[in-house]
């Protein structure tokens, strides 16, 4: 009898619906962080085609 009290213990500290805001919040967090530095990767790639382009432009000037 202990142990299915316990099992029943166990399950409800394991799905409370309380906590589902938490876990939003938490992936809200992280897909926010992953565009943001998505978005600051796109940029220093442009950056660096730009410079890129600048180099081989001075090496045909000279």
């Amino acid at each position: 009898m202990p142990f299915a009290l316990l099992q029943i213990q166990l399950l409800q500290v394991q799905l409370p619906p309380e906590n589902l805001p938490y876990l939003f919040a938490a992936l809200a967090v992280s897909w926010a962080v992953f565009f943001v530095y998505a978005f600051w990767i796109s940029r220093r790639q442009q950056d660096l085609r730009r410079e890129i382009e600048e180099l081989r432009q001075a090496m045909d000037d000279d």
